[in-house]
């Protein structure tokens, strides 16, 4: 899964001139059955999708075995998949050259750059969230989040919380360890593990997922509040940022698996240091859940899922949502997918699967497990629910913070970057 942003003009740069439609030759129709008449006509919807990771697979596949089940003439292919790392590339030369699919897939904190860069290229979903009633169930904050300029463009797929404290539950039996509620207390951990031969913390040296770890770090040492005031534009304590990188750097060099800088280790090799027992947490985004259950793993039985140490009830999360693009080739098909994606149905299997939560406040409590149940409540009760702020700027400054431990650097990037701008 790669969380970096793909903020960029669609007409900026493209080579389109080897364009080829991925999928249905005849652009999405095809005929299946035999004989000489009565043949049915099946609708392909051509989606563009990441989700390609063990748990992600999964969760895409159950809600398109749903809406097969809903819509059987309706076939869902994700093009993302056969793309595989070009996905993106793909399909932004697909949009720039008035060839797109159905549907794709967009994080909600990239909307409004999206649509200020391509105005008109999305088609407004108003009618449809009032057809499908989902205005008075979808948490206001993620409604907000996919709407600009008044109007609704995007259909919100599940909440990731970004700020989630995963920890072996054998480790922490073995060395009588509870999961940590402040940094205090994580620092500790991490002391008591180190002395019994244990890593603390897994992660990967790529700027995204070390974006992550710091941001947990710094929820818990700067305090929600301040907080949530540097990342919307309230006082900046640049002092407690500085504290918060200080013990960062303590953590990247005394706490992190020795594999981190491994070529192609990325954020599931550092969640299987976890599984296999060579680290014992793991601070990173909730869809790392979805993952270890891929693995075997049982939440709240072999792993335990906490928020932040020391910011619990701060609830800091990403949205992945669909958008139809106007000019798709099935719009009425593609809808109706769109309303098995936001179903109560939808999102309780999705979300399983996925390790998310639901993006609608009437999904049953018990149709999650354990570990669901608690990451909604906290979402529920969260004193803060705030989107995700991430720049390339930052991740670069990560990225070259992981080689030489710059902490002046890694402050500088914020000041020259500022979250609100």
């Amino acid at each position: 899964m790669t969380r970096n942003s793909w903020q960029m003009s669609l007409m900026t740069g493209l080579t389109l001139g080897a364009l080829t439609t991925i999928g249905c030759g005849d652009g999405g129709s095809m005929m299946t059955g035999t004989g000489g008449t009565g043949g049915t006509t099946e609708t392909t919807i051509e989606l563009f999708s990441w989700w390609i990771a063990p748990g992600e697979a999964e969760a895409l596949q159950s809600l398109i075995d749903l809406n097969k089940t809903n819509h059987p003439d309706e076939r869902i292919f994700n093009a993302g998949a056969v793309s595989g790392m070009d996905n993106r590339t793909i399909l932004m030369q697909r949009l720039a050259a008035n060839n797109p699919p159905d549907l794709f897939q967009q994080n909600a904190h990239d909307l409004r750059t999206f649509l200020a860069t391509n105005p008109g290229s999305l088609a407004p979903l108003d009618d449809f969230f009032t057809a499908q009633g989902l205005n008075g169930v979808v948490l206001p904050e993620i409604l907000a989040d996919v709407t600009v300029d008044g109007h609704i463009y995007s259909m919100p797929v599940n909440i990731h919380r970004e700020n989630t404290l995963f920890y072996n539950k054998q480790i922490f039996a073995a060395n009588n360890l509870q999961p940590p509620t402040s940094v205090t207390e994580l620092m500790q951990a991490c002391a008591t593990l180190r002395a019994a031969g244990i890593t603390p913390i897994a992660t990967a040296y790529q700027g995204w997922i070390l974006r992550i770890m710091f941001n947990e770090i710094a929820m818990g040492s700067m305090g929600a509040d301040a907080f949530h005031d540097y990342m919307t534009g309230g006082p900046r304590d640049d002092a407690a940022l500085m504290a918060a990188i200080d013990l960062f750097a303590d953590v990247m060099t005394n706490d992190i698996n020795a594999t981190a800088g491994g070529t192609d280790f990325g954020w599931t090799n550092a969640a299987d240091e976890v599984a296999a027992g060579r680290a014992a947490m793991f601070l990173h985004g909730d869809w790392a859940k979805g993952y270890y259950e891929q693995l075997g793993w049982s939440p709240g039985v072999d792993f335990g899922v906490v928020g932040a140490p020391g910011a619990a009830d701060l609830f800091w999360y990403g949205v992945d949502t669909f958008s139809l693009p106007v000019g798709a080739p099935h719009p009425v098909a593609a809808k109706d997918f769109l309303a098995t994606t936001g179903s109560i149905t939808g999102q309780v299997g999705f979300s399983k699967l996925k390790g998310s939560s639901p993006i609608r406040t009437d999904v049953p409590l018990n149709q999650l497990d354990s570990e669901g149940r608690a990451t909604l409540i906290d979402l529920m009760n969260a004193r803060y629910r705030m989107l995700v702020v991430n720049y390339d700027a930052w991740d670069n400054a990560f990225l070259a913070f992981a080689q030489n431990h710059d902490k002046a650097a890694l402050f500088q990037a914020y000041v020259d970057n500022p979250p609100v701008q």
